[in-house]
């Protein structure tokens, strides 16, 4: 792919990316990414106001700034300022400096809808998933990343609790949880864990016991082969192997961490196979960005004679995260599996945005 084609595409993507920027209605306030809550299977399709993607677009697009043309510079600094506003809606409602998937003050959980939202059960706490996105799309300073690290340790398990359910061998272990809330059991998940750890790395705070099992955890997922075994059981809220990969990918890429080398070892050798059989075109996507990032060059995704429209329907059908309703108790675990209980969640700029960064990694 020709530098000149690459840079037209980057700008063509950026550009459409901001234009679904909402700027304020009576569904999604002004400087959110708008998303989708989906169960196909059930006809249930639900406009939704998570936070969550809107934090990932901001991070995605800023660490992909350098690899852009000027102009496009300047319009994900735009895009990052009209989000960056609404980020104290998600924040805790204590006034911390955690943040919720959904606005916290009032309960404003799966909106739009008839029935979810009436219960206080489905109003989940803080998560680590939104609150490192936060920090990663919007640095903190050293107190702030020191004050975070300590929040995490005080609800990771051993120490708020113990962990029912996941891999035993890592039910003993000093693993960070998934969530901050106090009723909430202690949940570990990969992917989730990588973002985390990617925040918790690049602080330069030291690593502690509690850093080495969460990253002892992530290479056993991957290593083990669990990620494409049963990726419910080790990344519930991204339970697919690409999607695994994908995230610990990223982690990867940040620094040469001894305590990952099998987990590097192991996608390198994975992911070519995992790319060829792939019948989704994001999920190639996914795991062609994540080869590249391993210094990688996956086989050709793009064709120069696709339009923008049709590079951008191609993008559309990507579930970057569900939630698994049965996954949070021992006593219904073992009916996560069901697919008709779980919720999936689209945001068709986040996967522009997968798109571009593809692009700006050197994919053609």
């Amino acid at each position: 792919m020709a530098d000149d084609f690459r840079a037209s595409l980057l700008a063509q993507l950026i550009a459409r990316i901001a234009a679904l920027q909402a700027t304020g209605d009576q569904y999604y306030p002004a400087g959110l990414f708008p998303s989708l809550r989906w169960k196909k299977a059930l006809g249930y399709r639900r406009l939704d106001t998570n936070g969550f993607f809107t934090s990932l677009i901001v991070f995605t697009l800023r660490e992909m700034r350098a690899h852009l043309p000027a102009a496009s510079q300047v319009v994900v600094d735009d895009i990052a300022t009209k989000a960056l506003a609404i980020y104290p809606l998600y924040q805790s409602k204590s006034g911390q400096a955690t943040y919720n998937f959904y606005p916290p003050r009032p309960k404003q959980h799966f909106p739009h809808g008839y029935l979810l939202h009436r219960t206080r059960h489905f109003a989940a706490p803080d998560d680590l998933d939104s609150t490192s996105l936060a920090y990663l799309s919007n640095p903190r300073s050293d107190a702030e990343n020191r004050w975070l690290k300590a929040k995490l340790q005080a609800h990771a398990n051993t120490v708020k609790g113990w962990a029912a359910t996941g891999p035993r061998a890592f039910r003993r272990k000093k693993v960070y949880s998934a969530w901050f809330g106090e009723r909430m059991p202690i949940d570990m998940d990969a992917s989730t864990l990588s973002n985390g750890m990617l925040w918790a790395v690049r602080t330069g705070l030291p690593l502690n016991e509690f850093d080495e099992d969460s990253l002892a955890f992530i290479n056993w997922t991957i290593a083990s082969g669990e990620y494409r075994r049963r990726p419910l059981d080790v990344s519930a809220y991204y339970a697919t192997a690409p999607l695994i990969a994908y995230h610990v990918g990223r982690l990867l890429a940040e620094a040469e961490l001894p305590q990952l080398a099998e987990a590097r070892a192991t996608l390198r050798r994975d992911l070519p196979q995992l790319l060829a059989t792939a019948p989704a075109f994001m999920d190639k996507i996914l795991l062609a960005s994540t080869l590249l990032r391993l210094g990688e060059q996956p086989t050709p995704l793009l064709d120069p004679a696709w339009s923008l429209a049709e590079l951008e329907q191609r993008s559309r059908g990507l579930y970057f995260c569900i939630a698994p309703l049965l996954n949070y108790y021992p006593q219904t675990r073992w009916l996560a599996r069901w697919r008709l209980s779980q919720i999936d969640w689209e945001c068709p700029a986040h996967s522009l945005a997968l798109v571009a960064e593809y692009v700006a990694l050197g994919g053609r």
